[in-house]
């Protein structure tokens, strides 16, 4: 018996597509439809009642699959999105149903099994890794779902809102450069996620528009937390030249950084001076305050389950993919050497 998977194969389109197709969504090109629609005849496809069935009930709650680590109990970062998705679910008198999973449960746990007898009527993934193949079962199960801040490499056809990272990372690079920094490290998260990527990207893209050294021994991982800045911090303070600027991905990791910073009896703008990401009320708040790189997870939260409302609705999105744009917060933890 025919599977949607072979459907896709034979079609040559993603399993998501095919499942838009057999349930007549809008956002589907009549090339890709046509091509659906030959592949379930040739093959005599036949969809699982069952799972329509279960489609069309709804039980008014929606999953969250979301990073379980100290970061997100920790952070306003992720506050703020859960905060966004609450507002807008309460709106449409919907629940949330949270399934924090650490990167081994992530690499072991199937997403199907997260989703019990129909019970949700779509899931928000929240920082998906960029190969995070259990998407895959969502389309399968043909339950809607949206991404946050974490796309899936060569998936741009699956919802998804997330910020400019290139962008934001090149406001903090040229503040840098115009400040007279010319040697920049940089704290990134795991590379496990394209917010990562892309902010590493930018920032070498960056070095090397301005004829500036990347020095590998100046990056480090933090892992998104301030305990992983802080290793990171006296990782690139133990070189035998240290930058004199250090770009920190997130501004947990930023305060980690400084609190490396200072142990080794450094001063904060003095001798080396911080960026962070985020705008969290820590940055705001923090002796000095820090300069950062604002968006507001609290609209991309709004943003996404607008979204999936729309997709339960089976309305036409106006846009698959919606980016954020940033906003450079210039506070006193930036140093002029110029």
């Amino acid at each position: 018996m025919a599977t949607i998977k072979d459907v896709a194969k034979r079609a040559g389109v993603t399993i998501g597509t095919v499942s838009r197709v057999l349930n007549n969504k809008k956002w589907v090109s009549e090339d890709c439809r046509k091509k659906v629609l030959v592949a379930i005849q040739d093959l005599h496809y036949k969809p699982q009642a069952h799972a329509r069935r279960l489609r069309q009930k709804h039980s008014h709650i929606c999953g969250v699959i979301a990073p379980h680590h100290t970061a997100i109990f920790q952070s306003p970062f992720f506050t703020h999105i859960m905060q966004g998705l609450e507002e807008v679910a309460a709106e449409k008198q919907y629940r949330l149903l949270l399934h924090p999973l650490n990167e081994t449960a992530r690499a072991q746990v199937s997403y199907r099994t997260l989703l019990g007898d129909g019970s949700v009527d779509g899931m928000f993934v929240l920082n998906a890794w960029s190969t995070d193949a259990s998407i895959r079962e969502l389309t399968e199960a043909n339950v809607p779902f949206v991404l946050i801040n974490g796309k899936i490499t060569g998936q741009e056809e699956f919802p998804y809102v997330g910020f400019d990272n290139k962008g934001g990372v090149k406001m903090a690079v040229q503040h840098l450069i115009a400040a007279g920094h010319e040697r920049i490290g940089m704290i990134n998260g795991r590379m496990t996620t394209t917010n990562a990527l892309e902010r590493f990207q930018s920032f070498q893209d960056m070095l090397g528009e301005n004829k500036l050294e990347f020095h590998s021994e100046w990056v480090a991982d933090g892992d998104f937390e301030e305990e992983g800045g802080y290793r990171a911090g006296l990782k690139i303070l133990s070189a035998v030249r240290r930058p004199s600027a250090i770009l920190c991905a997130s501004d947990l990791m930023a305060i980690g950084a400084v609190r490396a910073l200072r142990e080794k009896g450094l001063s904060l703008p003095e001798d080396i001076s911080v960026v962070g990401f985020d705008n969290m009320e820590e940055a705001v708040y923090h002796e000095p305050p820090l300069t950062t790189v604002a968006f507001s997870p609290l609209e991309m939260g709004k943003v996404a389950a607008r979204k999936m409302f729309q997709i339960i609705a089976e309305e036409p999105l106006a846009e698959k993919t919606t980016t954020l744009q940033a906003e450079l917060i210039e506070r006193e933890s930036v140093k002029k050497i110029n």
